[in-house]
């Protein structure tokens, strides 16, 4: 999927909302307790972070959009996803 510029990923939001939303593929847990991972999207490859069962931030051209505040918890697994990706 690409945008005109990084900026425009309205797309890619309503995607993940959609009751038929993208499959993912488990790349890499970021926790030892497995409530964080690093996914992939598999239609198109884009790498997001799945915290518990939420996709709660994504990559688009380098730059990591979070989908909103989230717990501690799962702000604590963003900051790591950057240091990710």
């Amino acid at each position: 999927m690409a945008w005109s510029s990084p900026y425009h990923y309205e797309e890619y939001l309503e995607k993940l909302q959609d009751p038929k939303r993208p499959e993912f593929e488990k790349v890499k847990p970021l926790n030892t307790t497995g409530s964080a991972w690093i996914v992939r999207d598999k239609a198109n490859g884009f790498i997001c972070l799945q915290s518990y069962s939420t996709i709660v931030s994504f990559v688009v051209d380098g730059r990591v959009i979070d989908l909103g505040k989230w717990s501690v918890t799962t702000s604590k697994h963003q900051g790591m996803f950057r240091g990710e990706v």
